[in-house]
């Protein structure tokens, strides 16, 4: 195809121009086409980098977990999965959107700067979060405490550090990143299991893996000023609103578990949350890669001034919102007959909820890569009252489900069609968020 362009261009040319300019302008024209071409290749291996460096990354710790359920005993196991609960929820205050001003800041003072607030909100939210899993009944106490603060420390680590790459535009060592991290977060957890089989010991191995793997593939690249100073919302109320409205939504996930227990058995949780897991498994694998892609995209393209955000980021969008939804047809049609060959006779009812469940849980591949975009571009307010009123209305769905004695699936299915409504409405938010800011580049 290169030849046929360069020959139509000579012909064109000839008519026009002598020999010596024909040759210099075919000339300038090929390699600007080489490079194109050149810079596409790059770009769409980068992806599949990160892509397949994040689901190598998420298997390995996984791969451990046979191995660790039979060192640790339940109860330990129990205190973890708390303490990690909470350092989730309490994630998005511990580093205060960092990880999404970080990216497109103007230079090294201004990363700086994001890196010490993150650092002292991280200490300030670790120390809540400690005090709330200590607190907490039945939870674990001092030992349920400190793995939270150990696993609330590692995440704000990996996520500060991370968005310190995309900002370099040090992708490449970016795809190490998540190769090594989660290796080494397999082996430290089990070796230390080995040691000394408890929570904190589950948390201070990850705490280690993670280190060791940011020591040895520290970046040296230096930041590149960028020259678009076109402010994106960084005032303290928005940053608290964009962290809040992150957090409900890590806890509204949360809540069904929380909330289904009590009203239907400790059983029926056990199955929604083995539903869960297993349709989420799409988005728990690739996730982050495909959130760290959309993330480097459009702050490249806001940090260049450029009114492109929407068209660049369009097809990729599409693309996202093509695969869930076949993946959702797919767990739908595919896993629930299997679900008893796979898991035995007794998580049979977890089928049901798989089916359910599909939709809103493969959406998030989309819908999740869209909250760090809207808080790039100012939207946290809109984030914050959508993750409220997604809360109030799964709470609705179970309290109506208790009172009218509507019975585990279809409260199940009135919760699935909210989730489903708030991705829904995540996405055209965002989208919506996209135009509107190439609109007012261009009129700048």
């Amino acid at each position: 195809m290169k030849l046929a362009i360069r020959r139509a261009l000579l012909a064109m040319s000839t008519t026009i121009t002598g020999e010596g300019r024909v040759a210099r302008r075919v000339g300038d024209v090929g390699k600007m086409i080489a490079r194109m071409c050149r810079a596409k290749k790059i770009r769409l291996g980068i992806r599949a980098q990160l892509l397949a460096s994040q689901t190598l990354g998420q298997i390995m710790p996984i791969a451990a977990i046979p191995f660790l359920t039979r060192m640790v005993d339940p109860g330990e196991m129990g205190h973890y999965q708390i303490a990690l609960s909470i350092a989730l929820v309490a994630l998005p205050f511990a580093i205060f959107q960092a990880d999404v001003f970080v990216p497109v800041a103007h230079d090294a003072d201004e990363v700086q700067t994001l890196l010490r607030r993150a650092l002292l909100t991280t200490l300030i939210v670790g120390s809540v979060a400690t005090s709330v899993a200590f607190l907490l009944p039945s939870g674990g106490g001092a030992e349920a405490a400190i793995t939270a603060f150990l696993l609330l420390a590692v995440m704000s680590l990996t996520s500060l550090t991370n968005a310190v790459l995309i900002r370099k535009n040090d992708m490449s060592r970016l795809v190490h990143r998540n190769m090594v991290g989660g290796a080494f977060v397999a082996i430290m957890q089990t070796m230390f299991a080995m040691v000394h089989p408890t929570a904190i010991s589950l948390g201070l191995g990850m705490l280690i893996g993670r280190v060791l793997c940011q020591v040895l593939l520290r970046s040296t690249r230096h930041y590149a000023p960028h020259s678009n100073r076109s402010e994106v919302p960084k005032d303290f109320w928005r940053v608290l609103t964009g962290a809040g409205a992150s957090a409900l939504g890590t806890f509204a996930s949360q809540m069904p578990m929380l909330l289904v227990a009590p009203v239907y058995g400790a059983a029926a949780a056990g199955y929604l949350g083995l539903g869960q897991r297993v349709v989420g498994a799409p988005t728990g694998l690739i996730g982050q890669g495909v959130n760290q892609i959309i993330v480097a995209d459009a702050s490249a393209i806001i940090r260049s001034g450029q009114s492109k955000l929407w068209t660049g980021l369009r097809w990729q969008v599409l693309l996202l919102i093509s695969l869930s939804l076949a993946a959702a047809m797919a767990i739908t049609i595919i896993i629930p007959p299997l679900t008893p060959w796979i898991f035995g006779a007794p998580w049979a009812p977890a089928g049901k909820y798989m089916q359910i469940l599909a939709v809103p849980m493969c959406l998030q591949l989309v819908a999740i890569p869209m909250v760090p975009l809207m808080a790039m571009l100012g939207m946290q307010k809109a984030m914050l009252s959508l993750q409220i009123f997604r809360m109030v209305c799964i709470v609705g769905c179970i309290f109506l489900g208790s009172k009218l004695s509507l019975g585990m699936p279809l409260t199940v299915t009135l919760i699935s069609a909210v989730w489903t409504m708030a991705y829904v409405a995540t996405i055209g938010l965002a989208i919506e968020g996209m135009r509107k800011y190439d609109m007012q580049e261009r009129r700048a």
